[in-house]
């Protein structure tokens, strides 16, 4: 199974399964243990249908070790035929678009022969049962699916496109309204000193030592090595931050304080990063150059 999973970008959703028990719990001819929370008794998924599921597993049978909500991640399955009598692949060809149910699966099987893992992680015992809850959101032929796929794709490129033409507009509101008139650096990059330090600048090559804190516009703070009590060291000039902070560092004196707001041409583009910033995000980083050596 874990060859065919394609994790995508979803929206976040809670599972609410509350089958703790066996109480409740159904058997198919080939022994696959179920039970349904919501059952449309629609059509089935087919050998060769994908579906669209979010998932989560439970291990003892009250406890989530894993789940695709968690990840903002949800995946599409290849429906298989079944590997042996009463797999997952059965237990999704017996559900229905908008149906949520558990399942429970012998757990050396599923990890070693579904998942083809060599071993069932050292936390579970492999005489164990191991519980799978999946919500199945829609399902697809080849043909469906690959249509869906391409709309998504268009879907996201104008969004993208959206938030490229947005982004000036975004950055010059933030501008007014926090009365920020500094001129910017011929690439964009805005440098406001809050603390000139008495230090010389650091040089390219030059290993430097900062606090940083990173915010986007609406204030969300996304990273802070302040908050983790160590500072952060990079070599300056050589490619392993973002643009921006090249940029904008090597102009502070070794002490300085300063916040540079970092257009996205400057930091990620087009690009996600993190759980927060989005493509074509304006970033802030207040920083603090501690050393350069």
């Amino acid at each position: 199974m874990k060859k065919i999973i394609y994790p995508i970008a979803a929206l976040l959703l809670v599972f609410m399964f509350h089958a703790c028990a066996d109480k409740g719990y159904q058997q198919t001819e080939s022994g696959l243990t179920y039970m349904f929370h919501e059952s449309n008794r629609g059509a089935n998924p087919a050998i060769d249908d994908i579906v669209k599921i979010d998932f989560a597993y439970r291990y003892p049978k009250d406890s989530v070790f894993f789940e695709s909500a968690v990840t903002g991640e949800q995946a599409y399955v290849k429906i298989d035929p079944s590997m042996y009598p009463g797999d997952i692949y059965e237990a999704l060809r017996i559900m229905s678009k908008g149906d949520s149910a558990t399942f429970k699966f012998d757990a050396q099987n599923f990890f070693t022969v579904t998942m083809g893992a060599p071993a069932v992680p050292e936390f579970i015992d492999p005489a164990d049962s191991l519980f799978v809850d999946i919500v199945l959101h829609d399902m697809f032929d080849e043909e469906g699916y690959e249509a869906y796929m391409q709309a998504k794709a268009e879907d996201e490129m104008a969004e993208r496109e959206e938030a490229r033409t947005q982004e000036g507009n975004i950055l010059d509101d933030y501008l007014e309204s926090e009365n920020i008139d500094e001129e910017p650096e011929e690439s964009g990059l805005i440098i406001i000193v809050k603390e000139e330090g008495s230090g010389p600048k650091p040089e390219s090559g030059q290993t430097v030592k900062v606090h940083y804190t990173g915010m986007l516009l609406d204030g969300t703070v996304f990273d802070s090595s302040v908050e983790r009590g160590t500072p952060f060291e990079f070599q300056l000039g050589a490619g392993r931050v973002i643009r921006g902070w090249d940029e904008g560092i090597a102009e502070l004196n070794v002490g300085s304080s300063a916040r540079l707001i970092i257009p996205s041409h400057l930091a990620y583009g087009d690009r996600t990063a993190g759980e927060h910033i989005e493509p074509f995000s304006t970033l802030i980083f207040d920083i603090e150059l501690l050393d350069a050596n």
